[in-house]
């Protein structure tokens, strides 16, 4: 549920900078896309990274990442 808030509020700051220079107007047929192309960007983003850590993570007795030893 953080990523969701994180991505909405990162969404709403870049719409809401976007309004003000006057680059789209404050109608909902200008906003709504933008919105949710910001979401999904922040979403896709985060994904790949918390796969990447994934990725990268040994668990305890792989390979050179051993506890106690």
């Amino acid at each position: 549920m953080q990523l969701v808030n994180k991505a909405l509020n990162r969404a709403g700051d870049i719409v809401k900078e976007k309004v003000s220079s006057g680059e789209v107007e404050a109608t909902i047929q200008d906003v709504l896309p933008l919105l949710l192309y910001e979401v999904l960007v922040t979403n896709t983003v985060s994904t790949l990274r918390l796969v990447a850590e994934m990725i990268d993570f040994k668990p305890a007795g792989a390979g050179g990442n051993r506890v106690g030893h």
